[in-house]
């Protein structure tokens, strides 16, 4: 996600990765000012596209995670047809997130099986 920094004119004069008090206007990379603002940024020393890529990795993790539970929860895809690698990883930051917003969100819990079903529902 880009956000852009617009002059007193709503006119857009940089763009930057994350949202703040200055950038808040959420831009498409392919608008012709906003192409033309990353494409100097790429060419100057002060901002390589591996810091780019770097500071959206997070955002990108989350997204994938939002993805892999909307699918598993309308049973496109089951959780345990992931390798067991990613879902380690997958449940490991779902439970860091839990603990980091204050939310119990325990990996199992009495509400974990829907009665008479007998499938983990976890995800």
């Amino acid at each position: 996600m880009l956000y852009a920094k617009v002059n007193d004119n709503g006119v857009i004069i940089d763009v930057a990765t994350s949202q703040s008090d200055e950038y808040k206007l959420l831009v498409a990379p392919n608008d012709p000012t906003v192409a033309s603002i990353l494409e100097k940024k790429f060419t100057t020393a002060s901002a390589s596209t591996q810091e780019i890529l770097s500071s959206s990795d997070g955002e990108m993790m989350r997204i994938l995670e939002d993805l892999v539970d909307l699918l598993t929860e309308k049973r496109l895809i089951q959780f345990t047809e992931l390798p067991l690698a990613a879902q380690k990883k997958l449940l490991g930051r779902k439970w860091v997130r839990g603990v980091h917003s204050n939310h119990d969100e325990g990996l199992m819990t009495d509400n974990d099986l829907v009665e008479g079903d007998g499938e983990d529902t976890l995800i």
